[in-house]
Formats: C-alpha cells, sequence, structure tokens
C-alpha cells in the first residue's frame, strides 16, 4: 500500500483497492494500512465510534478529505455510501473497500438487501454487477483476496492539479468577478453555481462573500451549520442563519448566499426568492443527494430568463481534471446518463410498445437498466444510486416499459401494498405498527383515518417518468392504464400514487382517473411540500371506499387550510381543489353575508366561514388561476401582516378592500 501511495501521489491519480475476504483478515488489513496515513477515515458500523464513522452519520464528513478511506461492507453495500468515501479522497489517494468475496455474498447478512415485508433479495445483483465491473477495470480496482497476489497494476499518467492564482482558481476568479458586476446596480435576481462534487463551489461562494463583506450585511443559509461549513471558513464574518428562522425574523441582507441549494425544500427556496431580492445559490448536479437534477428541473425552470444568471465549475479542487475514479464511477453507477432525450426533437408516440419487465438486474437487462435509470435521473428530484440497487433487486417491484422501436421512452415503477390482517391493520390504525414500505395502505389507515383500509391490496405508482422530447403526448397515461390493466389482471383492490403537490403533478393524476383521497398534515422532509393520495379502484366494490375517504376530506378540507395547510402556495391550494373536486353547498344566510362583504357593510371576520366556502367553490370549479391575495386571506385565514403585497394594498382597509373586488370579481371567472 505504501508504494502504491507514493505512486499515486506522483501522478495525482486516485485508485480503489478491494480486500475481499473473512472479517479478521480484511480487519487486519485495515490495521496495517491505515498506520500508513494518520488522518485515514473508517466508515463502518461494526467498529465503535471514534474513530469509526457509523453509516448515518457519513454524510456529515462531505467537505473534508484525506488521503485513504476505507468502506466497510460486511454490513452491506449502499451506493449512496460508496459516493460519500469516494468524493473524501483527494488527489494521490485511495478508496479501500472490506468486504466477504461476491461470490460468498450473504443477503440475510446485508441491511440492504432487506425490502418491504422483511423480504430479501433472491440474488445480490448490484454486488455482483459492481464488482466485476472493478475486476474488468483493471487500471481503476486493485482486487486483493487471501493468499493471492493482486496482478501488476498498469501504469497510470500523470495528471495537472488545478491550477491556483492568490488563492483562487482560474474558474472561480472569473465568476467571482463575473457576480461582482451583476450585483452592482441589480435590484433583483437570482445567481446559480453548478457543479459536480469537488469543485470548489462552496468555497467560491465563501470567497465572494469574503469580499462583499465591506458593503452591507451577507447572510449564508443551508440545510445546516455543517452543510455551509466549508463556505463559512472562507468568510467568516459573514453571518449564518437557518432557512426557517430567516422566513420567521427576516433580517436584512445585502446578499443571501445558499449553499447546497438542493437540499433546501422547494416551497422555502420559494420564499427566500420572494423575501430577498439578490441571491446567489450553488448547488451540486448529480451525485448521492439525488437532488441536483430535480432542482435544476423544477426550481430553476421556474425563473425567468431576466431574472436568472448560470454558471458552471469545471475544473476538480479536491483532485485532477481527467481523474479515472471520478470517471469511472459515474459510469458505473450511472451517473453520466444526462438528461434522456434532451437533444431530440418532438416525435410522435403512436407505435410505442408498452411492456413488462421481469428480472431488470440480470446481466442481460443491463443496456435497458441504464436508459430506465437516466429517465428516471430526468425526471424525479429523489433519484440517487442506491436505487440502482432497489431496481436491480426488489421483489415487490413491477417494471412497466414504453419503447419506442429499441429506446425506452416512458417508465413506470409499481410496487404491491397491503393485504394486512385485521391485527396488524389495526395496529397500524391506532399507530402501535409501521411496517416497513406499504405508503399508501399505512397513510390511508393511520393517517386518513380508513380503519381497515390497509387490508385491501394495492398498487402504487412508485415513480413514472417520460422522456422529454416525447411529453404531452399522453404517453403518461397509457403508462397508466397499463398500470390499471396490470392491477386488475392481478386481482388488486386499487392503483394509487402519493406525490408532492404541485399543479402539474395534480393535473396528471386527475387526467390519469384518479381521485384525492387525502392530503399530508405536515410537509415532507425530502420535497419540502405537503404528499398527497390519490386512488383510482379497480375492485368492484372500492368505489365506495373511495367516496368516504372523499367526504370525509371535503368536511375537513375548510379547516385544514387555516391550519396545517396555511402555508401552502396559491397555486398548490388551486390545484388541491380541483384535484379535491371540492364542492359544499351554502345556504341562503351564507350568500347574503357574501353580498354585504362585497358590498362593503361587513367586516372580513364576520364573514370569513361563508366567504371561504364561497371562494374554495369557485376556485374548484374555474381553471382561472386564483389571486394570491385571496387565497392566502379568503382561504388560509392567513394574519393580515403575512399577506402577499404585491398587489400594493399595505394597510388593513385596502386590503379588505382589494378583497372585496377579488370576490366580487370571482362570479364572472
Amino acid at each position: 500500500m505504501a508504494s502504491l501511495l507514493d505512486e499515486l501521489e506522483q501522478n495525482r491519480q486516485r485508485q480503489v483497492v478491494s480486500l475481499q475476504g473473512h472479517r479478521e483478515w480484511c480487519d487486519a488489513g485495515f490495521d496495517a494500512c491505515s498506520k500508513l496515513v494518520p488522518s485515514a477515515l473508517l466508515i463502518s458500523n461494526r467498529h465503535p465510534e471514534p474513530p469509526a464513522v457509523r453509516f448515518n452519520k457519513a454524510a456529515s464528513c462531505l467537505g473534508g478529505e484525506t488521503r485513504l478511506v476505507f468502506l466497510d461492507l460486511f454490513d452491506g453495500f449502499d451506493a449512496d455510501l460508496l459516493c460519500i468515501a469516494s468524493g473524501l479522497v483527494r488527489a494521490g489517494g485511495v478508496l479501500v473497500l472490506l468486504s466477504p468475496p461476491p461470490a460468498d455474498w450473504d443477503t440475510s447478512r446485508d441491511r440492504f438487501a432487506c425490502w418491504q415485508d422483511g423480504k430479501r433479495s433472491r440474488q445480490a445483483c448490484f454486488v455482483d454487477y459492481f464488482f466485476a465491473a472493478l475486476e474488468r477495470q483493471a487500471d481503476i480496482g486493485i482486487v486483493v483476496k487471501p493468499r493471492r497476489l493482486p496482478p501488476p497494476v498498469p501504469p497510470l499518467p500523470r495528471l495537472q492539479p488545478t491550477r491556483f492564482e492568490q488563492g483562487y482558481t482560474i474558474e472561480q476568479a472569473e465568476i467571482i468577478g463575473s457576480l461582482l458586476t451583476w450585483l452592482e446596480g441589480r435590484q433583483r435576481g437570482i445567481a446559480l453555481i453548478g457543479a459536480a462534487r469537488g469543485r470548489g463551489k462552496s468555497s467560491c461562494l465563501g470567497l465572494l462573500a469574503a469580499r462583499l463583506e465591506a458593503d452591507g450585511p451577507v447572510l449564508v443559509t443551508a440545510r445546516s451549520r455543517q452543510t455551509a461549513s466549508m463556505l463559512l471558513r472562507q468568510a467568516p464574518a459573514a453571518r449564518f442563519v437557518a432557512p426557517d428562522r430567516l422566513l420567521s425574523e427576516t433580517p436584512a441582507a445585502r446578499l443571501l448566499i445558499v449553499d447546497e441549494a438542493a437540499s433546501i425544500p422547494l416551497p422555502l427556496l420559494r420564499r427566500l426568492a420572494r423575501h430577498y431580492p439578490l441571491i446567489a445559490m450553488a448547488t451540486t448536479s448529480g451525485g448521492y443527494e439525488g437532488t441536483g437534477q430535480g432542482f435544476m428541473l423544477r426550481f430553476v425552470a421556474e425563473l425567468k430568463g431576466s431574472e436568472l444568471i448560470q454558471y458552471r465549475i469545471e475544473d476538480p479542487v479536491r483532485w485532477c481534471r481527467g481523474d479515472r475514479l471520478e470517471a469511472w464511477l459515474d459510469a458505473c453507477l450511472m451517473q453520466d446518463t444526462g438528461l434522456a432525450g434532451a437533444n431530440t426533437g418532438l416525435l410522435p408516440v403512436t407505435g410505442c410498445r408498452l411492456q413488462l419487465v421481469e428480472d431488470p438486474g440480470i446481466p442481460r437487462r443491463r443496456a435497458l437498466l441504464r436508459e430506465i435509470y437516466a429517465l428516471l435521473c430526468a425526471a424525479h428530484y429523489r433519484t440517487r444510486p442506491s436505487d440502482l440497487r432497489m431496481l436491480m433487486e426488489n421483489p415487490d417491484l413491477v417494471l412497466i416499459v414504453a419503447r419506442l422501436k429499441s429506446r425506452v421512452i416512458g417508465v413506470a415503477l409499481l410496487n404491491s401494498e397491503g393485504g394486512f390482517d385485521d391485527a396488524l391493520c389495526e395496529a397500524v390504525f391506532l399507530g402501535q405498527r409501521r411496517p416497513r414500505g406499504h405508503l399508501l395502505a399505512q397513510m390511508l389507515t393511520a393517517q386518513a383515518g380508513c380503519r381497515g383500509f390497509a387490508a385491501y391490496r394495492g398498487l402504487r405508482v412508485q415513480r413514472i417518468a417520460v422522456a422529454p422530447a416525447y411529453r404531452r403526448q399522453g404517453l403518461g397515461g397509457r403508462l397508466i392504464e397499463r398500470a390499471a390493466r396490470h392491477a386488475r389482471e392481478q386481482g388488486f383492490d386499487y392503483l394509487g400514487a402519493s406525490f408532492a403537490l404541485d399543479r402539474r403533478s395534480a393535473n396528471f393524476w386527475r387526467h390519469a382517473k384518479c381521485s384525492l383521497a387525502h392530503v399530508s398534515y405536515a410537509p415532507g422532509k425530502s420535497s419540502g411540500d405537503h404528499s398527497v393520495a390519490v386512488l383510482r379502484p379497480i375492485r368492484a366494490g372500492m368505489e365506495a371506499e373511495l367516496a368516504r375517504l372523499q367526504q370525509r376530506l371535503r368536511q375537513q378540507l375548510p379547516t385544514w387550510m387555516t391550519q396545517f395547510l396555511q402555508d401552502l402556495d396559491a397555486d398548490q391550494v388551486a390545484a388541491l381543489l380541483r384535484l379535491a373536486e371540492f364542492r359544499v353547498a351554502a345556504g341562503e344566510l351564507e350568500h347574503d353575508e357574501i353580498e354585504a362583504f362585497t358590498a362593503g357593510n361587513r367586516g372580513f371576520e364576520l364573514c370569513f366561514a361563508s366567504l371561504q366556502k364561497y371562494v374554495m367553490n369557485r376556485i374548484a370549479q374555474t381553471a382561472v388561476d386564483p389571486d394570491r391575495l385571496l387565497v392566502e386571506k379568503a382561504v388560509q385565514n392567513r394574519a393580515w401582516e403575512r399577506l402577499d403585497r404585491a398587489s400594493g394594498s399595505d394597510g388593513r382597509k385596502q386590503l379588505q378592500r382589494r378583497l372585496r373586488e377579488l370576490v366580487e370579481a370571482l362570479a364572472e371567472a
């Protein structure tokens, strides 16, 4: 190992060493190798901490670097952890994998080979795939086994480190200079720096903050202070404030800097963008988080071109351009797929075939799997490297792909749920049990309060994606119809889905003949949006169960709007009401109250209950985007001081006058 480290230090390359043997032999190898580098890092669940970093704390090491990182795979193989570990190895360093031989892999001991209902992977397909790829790449991976010398390592070319001048890389200096010019005299806008991991984007924002300290307060926010530690190291005078505190306290700032913006829930980012006129952001594209691509697809797509300036950093800082380990790992974990279909024109999908795919993890389906994964990365913010193992090994997963000639242009991932016995249903309803998986079955039993719902067998659409060039042609709807047919053929009771609430998704599921059954009381941790559940009855008799859920939901929505859903954006409120097909009958007295309010004779508080029903009804029945002020006050009843001021109405009397005009205009919508 010492000679390997010396050689790598000279040519600025990085490599993987795979120690494959029994535990005691691998541990002895770790003891011997770790003495060579005092700062060596071990990521393991078997060893006491410190010095080992446990799996669930590995992400806290991001931003650091060392020449030697050990990843212990005896408790299981997770591709997300592999990406974290590789990102900590600097140029001239080695990533060491400690594992049993792939042929001896025991899925019963692998925590990442356990799925819904305690089912285990029948075969460790991902493990076999990864180590076979490593064996084939002799210049990247060195496989060491007991009593067997590894083959000679081919010489690697010498790489050139990224050049620094006065503490900046050339790219950083150019971006900072451009940003300083951009900020001069500008009133509003967002600057976004995107890069793969290890490119110094956080340092770039920190150096920018340090240059701006004399011009006024610079605020820094991120998912956590640890996330922004590298940035704050460059600008110690910058003030860190958590995103929720920023929104509650709204301190003034010359510039707001957001580090790893993709890890902050989108609703928080939208609200920050409304309050702070000038924002500089950085986000990681790809990587273990599985959020960077979704951030680009969702948040950035919402911005007007005049509001956004984008930068890209290509030169790595922690390792060198041309680093073979990074390129190989991206290819092996299918992170190099790019946007599926991004460069093709709009093509007809009338001739595409829809088919079920069985055993996607077997070797002869590898090219197909790569296409499927590319589609998921292009469409979903949560797609991450660990999903490769899920696609290869999850025994409950059903895949439907749409193929045009030989190309995959659409995919739906389906998962079977429910079928609980009476005792388990009752335990879930009472909050005493939470079996792994079964998202819809448990949501509608425990949260929506449908006591025996988990007894029904359902097919949940876990994810659905269509290549960008083939959208808006009804292909998504065809995938749902094929899923419904499969559900009928297999005797399922319902087809359903749960997704983060937004207008586009809600419209899609409405057109897919799925009805709203539940909305969560709190935002999801990953999306930051409220989740909703939609159902489509498959078996006769399920219509009555769905009707019960819908009736309860419609009764509760007015109260929920003023409580748990008070922070929804106006377009989300409209999407929710239309998806719920909200309709509540209003009596003569309520119509009189609305007339009294619009005529200016009665105050808002006296009329709120009647106004809320009327406004919710009208929004649900029209396709017109509602005014934000109307939604925030007449539906959600936000405090007067929290209302949207975009209309120019500042005082309470002005706001109430504007509300009267908006309510009156609803009759003509």
